[in-house]
């Protein structure tokens, strides 16, 4: 039982005491420490150099961490030399031991070799400090060295991500290999008291450490109880195995992502009935957590059901970087202290709760921190507890002289001591090289910078946060701009209300459509009949198309209206569309429910298309108030010239099911904003969702006769917009044949129109990703699986051409097929939906006959026979087909599908000609770790949207304005600067100031 709270002058009386045997403790460690380093440090070694060099360098720093991270998919000397000088020698760095020489002489062949043969040995040497063998054979030498000298190990295998199931049992039998290895060659070593025995009786010298991320390749927090069956299937028979054999497992944490997952994992295993009694099992506890004292109180609650004690290991946490980014590009609240002190201090709390409650919990205390080591060791004093009675723990080949100190002074000591080979180990790598060189890191302040005592022991005191007023991001106008956040699927009630929405939604169905002239309703046009992609007898939508009667109605209504919402101050109109941002958003989980059912859109498909219809309001909103201001235009005395913005008048927004509130809410949100009447015309596919928006937008304060909802086939209907007289503006997003039909149509001056037609026409692309031969193949991999067949396929952004260079095409074509493999078709309303259907029958039987049928000269990669035709929705699995030739039609028409084309280039400029050959120009994506090639493809690859080293989809408002040119578009850029503008005229009004020989300005 956890001890009962104390008085708060108890407390603070125990804390003062503890205090002072922490420093008295941490003063007589740090004396013994003196001239003692840490091997990494050492300045007569080439990284010890270098190291030095980076970290007096934070530029080099970056840059040389980078070229760690290349270094194993480079084969060739050339490939390494040209790395080493593009990273190493920016701004004519010079670099220690002769290397900087070297790699300028690298045009020579062998002054390339000498570099490539250097930079390898000496990041080889790195790696060894950290990593103790390629596999547990070949690590027994060194683990059984740290056994002689007095040190338990826990083994982990290096790679923290697979891309398909292959991967994931190779890895699931390599811990099994482990697990079979390590308790028979342990056995025979010598006995050690402190190693052998713990406070509950004997201690497996075989300890082993897992990571759930390698042992499933489809872990997704929106599904956190599949990940925990199929991870269930690979991880108990290693449970069963090391129990039988004698073995200690323990479950690392890793992302915040995999958190509730491997959480939920741990608990199944810990009450299975074979395992409820055994003592050997542990999981680690992030300090750096705002919920770690959550999930300690969780462990306790677990543990008393058990019939063993769990072990738990403390550290400080190894992912921050990644998780305060990660927070921030997606709007998270960041799971994470942000503050060093505040992990210090919570690090603290934790251990002495972990000392407090040892009956149930063994400690493991996982930290090289001086300070964080001292509280440990001082409150288990004040417990009485002896050394054994728990852990120190710390990381292979870092503070060499506090480990040594701690087990001469007789305390049990683990090092985490991973296995691997140098391409999986490069990500550990770097984080190691980052912890040791960070500024605030305890290695580095007290190793190297030398910081004196008293700063080291400095108790963590966590400042204050400021006091920031409250701002309400839905309704402050005059608020900075900032993206809607994604819905966090880590968190229990936002997976649960969005399931909760997504049922409630399919109850729904059908949806009844009518059309909607100045508010009322007109239901007497012929009927239009959608059915849910994800099931083919089902109804979703049953609309009333408009007629052309009301059509005439629509725009005679909105043209007498339509003066009175140009007319009105621009800041109101800005005002209304910021409140239709915030009814979407409050509205959000039914509004992304409704897309799960009518276009099939995945949970974050949906979900991420309504947070960027919230976006384009508000971004439109203040945008509008930035550029379609009042003006005045040049200074000169005597005159005044003011440029004014207005309405053009009336503006046909014909939109497409694919974003079908996005887009819908972009382009009408900015014809609204800049003083235009819209006439909504609706894709045939999202008439449900396109009039829940139009409902919050007459909500919000739209006048109902400037916003006439006109659902109907797009060949009558948007064909009567596109020529009607007093129409003048069209915004289209759909196909180039379309497209191109309405810019021939509004070319055409109708007899009594007054103002020529502007289009806003973006149209679709045949967008390529290229990978280079230096890439990470795990990002590049899942990069291009996510862009080709997320959402099926049916992006204008998806990823339709894939090329490879020629010398990694085998390894990466063959992870790619064994990734999409995996890609099971299943309906969007499911949260482990990976393949959805496609949007209708006419989809369904256009990509099935180009999948079987895809031409000649074509060579079929994979291609999924298993659905049949009598599924329950329109589903049709992903298909990869290998060209030749770059002008295959494969390679050219934009196909709209799960379908993905591959091409194998000589070389980087190869894949570039590639890339820009077609008609389109949307986006487009490298992954490469050359600086030279990106930035080559920043100056050459020619498209509206280019991304480096991430997938070609999922533009941001406002971070990524997107739009293409050539046959993609006409070069606007939705969600960017100077979009509003093509929705409105400009006006100068010119006054002479000047009288009687005398200005205003002169007085």
């Amino acid at each position: 039982m956890e001890p009962a709270t104390e008085s708060p002058l108890l407390r603070e009386a125990a804390d003062i005491l503890l205090e002072g045997d922490v420093q008295r403790l941490g003063r007589a460690l740090h004396q013994r420490l003196r001239g003692r380093k840490p091997g990494l440090f050492d300045a007569a070694y080439w990284q010890g150099l270098l190291l030095d060099r980076a970290m007096r360098d934070p530029a080099l720093k970056t840059d040389l961490f980078r070229l760690v991270d290349a270094l194993p998919a480079l084969s060739t000397s050339g490939q390494i030399a040209r790395h080493a000088r593009e990273y190493l020698l920016a701004g004519g760095r010079d670099l220690p031991t002769g290397l900087g020489l070297a790699l300028r002489a690298t045009e020579n062949s062998l002054a390339a070799s000498l570099a490539a043969f250097l930079i390898k040995r000496q990041v080889r040497h790195m790696a060894e400090r950290f990593i103790v063998g390629s596999d547990a054979r070949h690590a027994r030498s060194a683990l059984r060295q740290l056994w002689d000298d007095g040190f338990g190990f826990t083994v982990d295998l290096l790679g923290e991500a697979t891309v398909n199931a292959a991967e994931s049992d190779t890895y699931a039998r390599r811990y099994a290999d482990l697990i079979d290895f390590l308790p028979d060659e342990t056995a025979s070593w010598n006995a050690s008291g402190i190693l052998d025995l713990g406070p509950a009786g004997p201690v497996p010298r075989a300890n082993i450490s897992i990571k759930l991320s390698a042992m499933d390749h489809l872990l997704d927090p929106a599904d956190p109880d599949g990940g925990v069956e199929r991870l269930l299937r690979r991880v108990r028979p290693l449970l069963l195995r090391a129990r039988e054999l004698g073995a200690f497992i323990n479950f690392d944490l890793e992302q915040w992502n995999l958190h509730e997952i491997t959480c939920r994992l741990f608990e199944r295993l810990a009450l299975d009935p074979d395992f409820a009694a055994w003592p050997h099992l542990g999981i680690v506890v992030q300090a750096y957590l705002k919920n770690a004292n959550d999930d300690l109180d969780r462990l306790l609650a677990l543990s008393r059901r058990r019939a063993a004690p769990i072990t738990v290991r403390l550290v400080k946490g190894a992912y921050w970087d990644y998780e305060v980014i990660r927070s921030g590009l997606h709007g998270y609240p960041c799971p994470v202290f942000t503050q060093k002190a505040r992990t210090d201090a919570n690090y603290e709390r934790l251990t002495r709760r972990l000392l407090d409650n040892r009956a149930t919990l063994h400690a493991a205390f996982g930290t090289h921190n001086l300070r964080s080591l001292c509280v440990a060791l001082a409150h288990a004093e004040s417990l009485g507890l002896k050394p054994g009675a728990f852990e120190l723990q710390m990381l292979y080949g870092m503070a060499e002289p506090e480990r040594n100190l701690l087990r001469d002074l007789g305390h049990r000591v683990r090092l985490y001591a991973p296995v691997g080979d140098l391409l999986t180990g490069m990500a550990y790598l770097v984080r190691r090289l980052l912890e040791n060189t960070a500024n605030s890191g305890f290695i580095r302040l007290s190793h190297h910078d030398h910081a004196d005592i008293g700063r080291l022991m400095a108790r963590p005191e966590p400042p204050d946060a400021p006091s920031v007023p409250a701002l309400d991001w839905t309704r402050t106008l005059h608020a900075p701009f900032q993206n809607c956040p994604l819905s966090d699927f880590t968190r229990a009630e936002t997976r649960a209300a969005f399931a909760q929405a997504v049922a409630g939604a399919e109850k729904q169905m059908p949806w009844q459509v009518p059309a909607v002239i100045d508010g009322h309703a007109r239901a007497d046009g012929p009927a239009l009949f959608h059915v849910t992609p994800n099931d083919k007898t089902r109804i979703a939508t049953s609309a009333n198309s408009a007629t052309a009667n009301d059509v005439e109605m629509a725009v005679a209504l909105a043209k007498k209206a339509w003066p009175a919402w140009r007319d009105l101050p621009l800041e109101t109109r800005a005002a209304r569309l910021n409140e239709l941002g915030a009814r979407l958003e409050r509205d959000r989980l039914r509004l992304a429910a409704i897309e799960v059912h009518e276009q099939a859109k995945p949970w974050r498909e949906a979900d991420a298309d309504v947070a960027e219809a919230v976006d384009f309001c508000r971004y439109y909103a203040r945008q509008a108030l930035l550029e379609l201001a009042p003006r005045a235009q040049g200074s000169l005395p005597g005159e005044t010239n003011i440029l004014t913005y207005e309405g053009r008048g009336l503006c046909a927004v014909i939109a497409p099911w694919n974003f079908p509130l996005a887009i819908l809410c972009g382009m009408t949100a900015a014809a609204l904003v800049a003083g235009n009447a819209v006439l909504l015309k609706p894709a045939e596919q999202a008439n449900a969702i396109a009039l829940a928006f139009h409902q919050h937008a007459l909500a919000a304060g739209i006048p109902p006769a400037i916003l006439p909802f006109l659902p109907g086939d797009g060949a009558l209907i948007g064909d009567m917009l596109v020529r009607h007289r007093d129409v003048v503006q069209i915004a289209f997003t759909g196909s180039r044949e379309v497209g191109a039909a309405i810019l021939k149509l509004a070319a055409e001056i109708a007899p009594g129109q007054a103002m020529i037609k502007r289009v806003v026409c973006e149209m679709g692309g045949k967008n390529a990703i290229i990978v280079d031969d230096d890439a990470d193949l795990d990002e590049a991999v899942t990069g291009v699986l996510g862009g080709a067949f997320g959402y099926a396929g049916q992006k204008c952004s998806a990823c339709s051409r894939l090329i490879v260079l020629e010398s990694i095409r085998e390894n990466f074509v063959h992870r790619l097929k064994l990734a999409a493999e995996a890609l099971a078709p299943a309906s969007a309303a499911r949260a482990d939906c990976l393949l959805p259907p496609v949007i209708d029958e006419a989809s369904y039987d256009r990509l099935r006959e180009i999948i079987h049928r895809p031409g000649t000269d074509v060579r079929c990669l994979h291609r999924d026979e298993s659905v049949s035709a009598a599924a329950a929705g329109w589903f049709v699995p992903p298909a990869i087909f290998e060209v030749t030739d770059p002008r295959h039609p494969l390679m050219q028409r934009e196909l709209f599908g799960p379908v993905l084309t591959l091409f194998a280039a000589r070389d980087f400029s190869h894949a570039l000609d590639v890339a820009n050959t077609g008609d389109f120009a949307l986006t487009g994506a490298v992954y490469s770790r050359s600086p030279s090639h990106l930035q080559l493809a920043r100056e050459t690859f020619r498209v509206g949207n280019l991304y480096l080293n991430r997938p070609c989809t999922g533009a941001q408002v406002h971070r990524q304005p997107f739009g293409g040119f050539k046959m993609s578009g006409a070069g606007t850029k939705a969600g960017g600067p100077g979009y509003l503008l093509h929705f409105a005229e400009m006006r100068v009004c010119t006054e002479n100031t000047m009288r009687r020989g005398f200005a205003p300005e002169i007085l």
